[in-house]
């Protein structure tokens, strides 16, 4: 028999039911009753020894199985087997019990087996016609047996003894689906049959599940009739708004579309995590967001409103601002929420990344200095605080938090590659070229192919006008994964250039200039020393002044540079 490591939790809350609605409470001995008040104290595996005692002298009483299959199921390592010997025995002395019945065919279908449960299903609607639980159960028992025909007449017989109703509208729907594969056809079926149920069943939700067909069919006045309806039926009805309001937009009629999603946003119904995901998609639409930046402005703060405690929300909004270049009204929702949960890491850092993403170094010190402190994750913590320390030129702290890194994490691959890296440029920019390339050897090593160790430690060699090689041969692979990056092109040029092979640097810096080169100083300035050296001297100036306009810290020395080829022209 197939086991599961849980039961099933609908399976745990059904069963409870039926011992509170009526199990069988015959005249018992006092052995019983014992057992069934350890049952109840949640004591199972006493129960469970009891019961067993109590059918060893009475092995006829059908109860006792009952309740032994029940306290077997309800444990931490529930003895499926066991419990559907002891179910089937209770069954077996009184064949003609709901409860007994019932709770077997439940068990069939939680173990992954309808085709057990299905006849036991039948039986009991024979049986008890008007108990339309069951139906439900018998129609997902030939779902799982991919019988749609006979799951169809299952719910057919559940409106003849109930009625229309928007569950079995639903079902039929899903069923109809189903049986058509999913296929665009078995939707329009589906949906042809919920428009004519619709007439004699109507319904928010239907009427807004019809709306939304026609939305989907771009047949946007007629859905926003439908959800017209639903709100006529309900005024609260928060999907219908949401529906209607993305018909109003594609109608373009934006101060109706404004107002329904204001109504859907402020719903205290509405799940925050929903509210979320919305506002997560508006956000891929800058366009719409800059046109009606007020507006989207008040969507915002009506949803925060609604669920200011809610951190998923809370977080859509912070990137929202900073999205719109409002990195502090972002960096402040963060800031309050972290101070609302401070125990929550994921908060926390939430926070931590919108002061690293807004460049807010002496903010990303601070707060990973606090949080270092209180968490036990270190790694990532210590990545943006050495950054920050980076950013700000304290390259010895920067160091030593990557250098932390590396012995929280001394063999996870992934910070070999991220904390040798930054602690080669670390050390370069220190004038320590040994352990500089020892670093870049170390990433290497672990990650062959990883661009920016390979770039930066080919560019540094160059630098050095040592190993030009090694150093072609390891810029040649950024190149060769990466052929429009205009850094990676730059250092092979480079090199080229130092090799004396202008002709092809030549053609590599054009390329270069084509994809982003002319909006870096560096660049600029190594293509104005190859054409120099081709003698392209007029050029050469051109690129050299256009190098100079970009470098505003005035690091290249461009003037004293030009002055000094001039006078060697």
């Amino acid at each position: 028999m197939r086991q599961k490591h849980h039961t099933p939790l609908r399976f745990v809350l059904m069963l409870l039911l039926l011992l509170l609605a009526g199990a069988p409470l015959q005249a018992q001995s006092a052995r019983y009753l014992d057992a069934l008040r350890l049952y109840h104290a949640g004591k199972l595996d006493k129960a469970v020894e009891q019961f067993e005692k109590e059918l060893s002298a009475n092995p006829q009483n059908d109860a006792a199985y009952f309740y032994l299959a029940s306290a077997l199921l309800a444990g931490q390592k529930p003895d499926l087997e066991r419990a559907e010997k002891n179910f089937r025995k209770a069954l077996e002395l009184s064949p003609d019990n709901y409860w007994y019945k019932y709770s077997l065919a439940l068990l069939y279908t939680e173990t992954g087996r309808p085709e057990l449960a299905s006849p036991l299903l039948e039986q009991l609607m024979a049986e008890h016609p008007g108990k339309s639980d069951l139906y439900f159960d018998a129609a997902g028992a030939y779902v799982s047996q991919n019988d749609t025909e006979k799951a169809l007449e299952v719910i057919d017989k559940i409106e003849a003894v109930a009625g229309k109703s928007e569950m079995i509208a639903v079902s039929k729907m899903d069923l109809i689906r189903k049986r058509g594969g999913g296929s665009a056809q078995s939707e329009k079926e589906a949906y042809e049959f919920l428009i004519d149920y619709y007439k004699d069943c109507q319904t928010p939700r239907l009427a807004t599940m019809i709306g939304d067909f026609y939305q989907r069919t771009f047949r946007d006045s007629l859905a926003v009739a439908y959800y017209d309806e639903a709100l006529a039926m309900d005024e609260n009805y928060g999907p219908a708004y949401y529906s209607r309001a993305h018909s109003y937009q594609a109608l373009r009629q934006y101060d109706r579309y404004f107002a329904d999603i204001r109504v859907f946003l402020r719903d205290p119904d509405i799940a925050p995590a929903a509210k979320a995901d919305y506002l997560n998609h508006m956000m891929e639409l800058p366009q719409f967001i800059q046109a009606f930046l007020p507006e989207v402005d008040t969507m915002m703060l009506d949803a925060h409103l609604s669920a200011p405690e809610d951190s998923t929300l809370s977080n859509a909004v912070a990137m929202y601002y900073y999205r719109t270049d409002r990195q502090y009204l972002g960096i402040e929702l963060l800031c309050q929420m972290s101070e609302r949960y401070p125990d929550s890491y994921t908060q926390s850092f939430q926070y931590l990344l919108m002061l690293y993403y807004s460049k807010a170094w002496a903010g990303v010190e601070d707060v990973s200095t606090a949080m270092l402190q209180r968490f036990d994750e270190k790694r990532d913590i210590l990545m943006l605080r050495a950054s920050a320390f980076r950013m700000q030129d304290n390259y010895d702290a920067a160091i030593a938090d990557f250098e932390q890194m590396l012995s929280v994490a001394p063999k996870d691959s992934a910070t070999i590659v991220s904390a040798c890296t930054s602690l080669g440029d670390l050390y370069y920019y220190k004038n320590n070229l040994k352990k500089a390339y020892a670093n870049y050897d170390k990433v290497l090593k672990v990650a062959p192919d990883h661009l920016p160790a390979l770039n930066n430690y080919a560019y540094f060699l160059s630098l050095e006008g040592k190993k030009l090689k090694k150093a072609l041969a390891m810029s040649r692979k950024t190149i060769e994964a990466e052929p429009d990056n205009p850094t990676y092109l730059d250092t092979y040029a480079w090199i080229l250039h130092l090799l004396g092979q202008d002709v092809e640097a030549k053609a590599m810096f054009k390329h270069a200039m084509l994809y982003g080169g002319k909006e870096q100083a560096t660049i600029l300035d190594h293509y104005a020393e190859l054409l120099y050296s081709l003698r392209e001297f007029d050029l050469a100036y051109i690129y050299w002044n256009q190098a100079k306009a970009l470098d505003t810290t005035g690091e290249l020395k461009i003037d004293e540079k030009v002055r000094e080829r001039k006078k060697n022209q």
